[in-house]
C-alpha cells in the first residue's frame, strides 16, 4: 500500500509541474499570438481594399454573417470603400473571410481560417475561385455548371455547399456596405 502512495504522489508532482509549465507557456505566448492575429487582419483588409491607406472601424450591429466593418480611407482621408469581416457556415464549419466593397462592387475576397475538406472545399481559398467575385455586385448566385452571366459564380467541383456559403457571405457584405454608402 505504501508503494502505491509513493507512485501516486510522484505522479501528482509530475502533473502539477506539467500544469505549471503549460500555464507559463500560455501566459508568455498569449499576447504575441493576439498581436499576430491583429496584423493578419490588417493585412487582409489591405489586400481586399488596396486603395485604402488607413481603416477606421464602423459601429454595426453584427447580424447574419457580417461580424465587423471597417471604412477604408484614402491618403487624402476620403472614404474609398469598406472591408468587412464575415463568417460563413461551410460544409466543414465556419469560414472566416474579409470582403472589400467599393461603390457596390467587390474589390477583393480573402479567406482567413476554415476547416473545409482538403482538396475540395479548401479550394475556396484559391484565387481561381475568389477572383470570380472581383468587380461584381448585386445578388450573386452559384451555378454548378459554370457561370453563365455576371451575376453567377462557378461552383467549386464537389464543394457546392462551400461555394454557396462563401457567395452568400459576400452578398451580405455587399448589401451591408451598400446600406452604409
Amino acid at each position: 500500500m505504501r508503494e502505491i502512495a509513493k507512485v501516486a504522489f510522484r505522479l501528482f508532482l509530475i502533473m502539477i509541474l506539467a500544469g505549471l509549465c503549460l500555464g507559463a507557456t500560455y501566459t508568455v505566448t498569449k499576447d504575441p499570438i493576439a498581436q499576430q492575429e491583429l496584423l493578419q487582419q490588417e493585412a487582409d483588409r489591405r489586400a481586399v481594399l488596396p486603395e485604402a491607406a488607413t481603416f477606421e472601424e464602423v459601429a454595426i450591429e453584427p447580424t447574419g454573417a457580417v461580424t465587423a466593418c471597417f471604412r477604408g480611407l484614402s491618403e487624402s482621408g476620403e472614404p474609398c470603400g469598406y472591408a468587412l469581416s464575415v463568417t460563413a457556415s461551410g460544409f466543414g464549419g465556419d469560414i472566416a473571410m474579409t470582403v472589400g466593397v467599393s461603390d457596390g462592387v467587390v474589390t477583393g475576397v480573402r479567406i482567413g481560417t476554415h476547416s473545409e475538406t482538403p482538396g475540395l472545399g479548401a479550394k475556396a481559398a484559391d484565387d481561381s475561385f475568389l477572383s470570380q467575385f472581383m468587380g461584381k455586385g448585386g445578388d450573386l448566385t452559384v451555378n454548378k455548371n459554370g457561370a453563365q452571366n455576371d451575376s453567377e459564380i462557378s461552383a467549386i467541383t464537389a464543394a457546392t455547399i462551400t461555394s454557396r456559403a462563401v457567395t452568400s457571405a459576400v452578398n451580405e457584405a455587399v448589401a451591408l456596405a451598400g446600406s452604409l454608402e
